[in-house]
């Protein structure tokens, strides 16, 4: 057994807390296991998912970084998991960066530490990148899927990809699929089936959602963040390809602050296993690399 997996083993304290000016925020500090604590993780929720994430991944991500020094805070937003709805007025969007700035507060505050990474899937990765970009004190973010929009050589690997299922051509001839409905709908008015059993997208690739989110990651990078991205097969109605983030946001400077990584093979919220260790071994070397130990 290694020194990793040793100090993994050993069990962290663990702290309930209640943040913000409320004291409602209900969340739990996984309190480092080193007596030198290094930079502290915020991991935010996955959509409406609470605190323990995907197959508890949260749960074992913050003990597995605490046993390796990281003060972790896993917290619910308000109006998910054992969190109230902390505001009636704000967007829920403006309600959440709020509450991730209580927590880096209490951080700051409880711990003595200026500095934080953040973590999220999905819309927790949103959450971060958009955070990271209002505050100084976030000294990296960790985006797993992303939003992003789609490119042409997205498309292009997107119809290479669907010409070589048998599928497309009997449906073809049989007048079924989204060929058809689409066709249907175009001209004769009937609702177009989703593709591929998804949902309608957001219009990412319109001119304003792009400078949104060319303004939104500039501003997280010209803060000094260092930044991990992440993108799955699982996720293949949106991105399909490793350099997508790149060519979706040309202008972003993102220069040696990024390191992009696409694991084609996991789904969306990492089901099996291995990868699971996969991603958390990727995440260990990263902050290792970018946040060593000061011991």
């Amino acid at each position: 057994m290694n020194e990793r997996q040793e100090d993994t083993a050993k069990p962290p304290r663990e702290q309930v807390v209640l943040f913000g000016a409320k004291h409602s925020l209900c969340g739990i500090v996984t309190h480092s296991a080193t007596k030198v604590p290094r930079i502290p993780i915020v991991v935010l929720n996955t959509g409406i998912i609470h605190r323990v994430g995907h197959h508890r991944m949260y749960v074992t991500l913050a003990r597995r970084w605490a046993a390796q020094g990281h003060p972790v805070v896993r917290f619910d937003f308000g109006g998910i998991g054992d969190s109230p709805v902390q505001s009636a007025e704000l967007p829920p969007l403006d309600a959440n960066l709020i509450s991730i700035g209580e927590v880096c507060d209490w951080l700051e505050s409880n711990l003595g530490q200026s500095q934080f990474v953040l973590i999220g899937l999905c819309s927790g990765a949103d959450h971060s990148v958009i955070y990271a970009g209002q505050d100084k004190r976030v000294a990296g973010v960790v985006l797993v899927d992303p939003t992003i929009p789609r490119t042409f050589q997205f498309f292009l690997r997107d119809t290479i990809r669907r010409m070589m299922r048998p599928v497309v051509y009997l449906n073809l001839l049989t007048a079924r699929g989204s060929t058809w409905a689409r066709l249907r709908h175009r001209f004769g008015g009937h609702a177009a089936e989703p593709r591929d059993g998804q949902f309608a997208q957001p219009q990412l690739e319109s001119p304003e959602a792009i400078a949104f989110l060319e303004q939104t990651y500039q501003k997280a990078i010209t803060n000094g963040g260092e930044m991990l991205a992440v993108f799955t097969g699982g996720h293949s109605f949106q991105h399909n390809y490793r350099r997508q983030l790149w060519d979706a946001l040309p202008n972003v400077k993102f220069g040696k602050q990024l390191d992009l990584r696409y694991f084609k093979d996991s789904d969306h919220t990492f089901t099996y296993v291995h990868h699971r260790e996969r991603l958390f071994s990727l995440i260990d070397d990263w902050l290792d690399k970018k946040f060593p130990s000061s011991d």
